[in-house]
């Protein structure tokens, strides 16, 4: 089920994409600007990065600042997708 984005309450819903797609036997999704993530081995791989994708402070909790420190972004390029 589509649901309203932001301004849309009220308006007709227009066509929405399928961000998964698979080729072969590979999954991949894309994201706004056409930018496309993959391979990834099955669906649920797929709907797992684009959740860190989309979220990635979801993960973290507390005090802990992910993207701030020379660690932080250590660690973020060793877990590019």
């Amino acid at each position: 089920m589509q649901q309203y984005r932001r301004g849309e309450n009220g308006k007709p819903l227009p066509p929405r994409a399928d961000r998964f797609y698979k080729l072969d036997d590979d999954w991949y999704f894309t994201v706004r600007g056409g930018k496309t993530f993959g391979p990834f081995a099955c669906r649920e791989e797929a709907e797992k990065a684009v959740e860190n994708f989309l979220n990635p402070l979801k993960r973290y909790s507390g005090n802990v600042r992910p993207f701030g420190s020379l660690r932080a972004r250590r660690w973020r390029n060793a877990h590019k997708f």
